[in-house]
């Protein structure tokens, strides 16, 4: 489900822009109707309660809208910001999915359950990332003249700082999400008249090779320090120095076996560590 999620974000500023509305229209004096059967300790704490009544009327709106918009798209949304504003802080042991159902118990309707997705710290540092990149893109355009030069800097230079934490082959949904962002930056700022050394966004690199000698060299060297420090510290120093007796170029050998088979062995990183920016 989480590619799906990773799909959702170019639109996400739009159900943002729902979701801001629901705000301005909350009734605060619902906050003192919470049911404690539903939210217990929640109910103290008008402040969190307020954010579970701009859910509700979130969700309320998408059902009614159901037939002109995309559904799925909205509940990826909400899964994003109920974690972001409820979830993230721990203050309560809630995920996505079970606050989703106690807020869908205000109303008594229910909307999004196929849809709505317990989000990983880790997603979620990604997908606000990634949301991050698309806001700082919308501001290039819709600023006080169109193409800022400045703020496409910034964008520019936001996406720079995830260089080396994908590649270009990558499977993972991050750094797809990132390709389409590329892609779809480059074909809108084509048209720019300006800004001319912040319109491409260049593509990720290729998947560095590890070479198979440096983990060869690595492996002996242990080897070495772990026969000097047997045939010098150990009770069997002295079986070590008969066993080495006119075969003192073991260690020799050894080290060119291994490098021999450095052609065969292929070593890969699949490690994915993406980097949060607060701002």
């Amino acid at each position: 489900m989480s590619e799906e999620l990773y799909n959702s974000v170019p639109l996400f500023d739009k159900y943002e822009g729902i979701k801001n509305k629901c705000n301005v229209e909350i009734d605060d004096e619902k906050i003192d109707l919470c049911d404690p059967s539903i939210f217990g300790d929640v109910c103290n704490d008008k402040h969190f309660y307020r954010k579970c009544l701009i859910a509700d009327k979130y969700l309320t709106y998408i059902e009614d809208e159901e037939g002109s918009r995309n559904i799925k798209e909205a509940c990826k949304y909400f899964s994003y910001w109920a974690y972001k504003e409820m979830i993230m802080d721990k203050k309560y042991s809630y995920s996505v999915s079970t606050l989703h159902e106690n807020i869908n118990k205000i109303s008594n309707f229910n909307i999004c359950k196929k849809y709505v997705e317990n989000i990983s710290t880790e997603t979620f540092l990604n997908i606000d990332n990634l949301y991050k990149l698309y806001q700082n893109f919308k501001e290039i355009l819709n600023g006080d003249e169109p193409f800022n030069c400045d703020k496409a800097k910034k964008c520019v230079e936001f996406y720079k700082t995830f260089e080396g934490t994908c590649y270009l082959d990558s499977d993972d949904p991050f750094c797809i999400g990132l390709k389409k962002f590329r892609e779809a930056y480059n074909k809108t700022m084509k048209s720019a008249q300006k800004c001319e050394e912040y319109k491409i966004l260049q593509e990720l690199q290729k998947r560095p090779e590890k070479s198979a000698n440096t983990i060869a060299t690595a492996a002996i060297t242990a080897i070495s320090f772990a026969s000097i420090m047997t045939y010098k510290f150990t009770p069997l120093g002295s079986w070590v120095r008969h066993r080495l007796s006119g075969n003192k170029n073991m260690i020799n050998k050894l080290e060119k076996e291994f490098k021999a088979s450095q052609n065969s062995s292929k070593i890969q990183d699949m490690e994915y560590r993406v980097p949060y920016n607060s701002s």
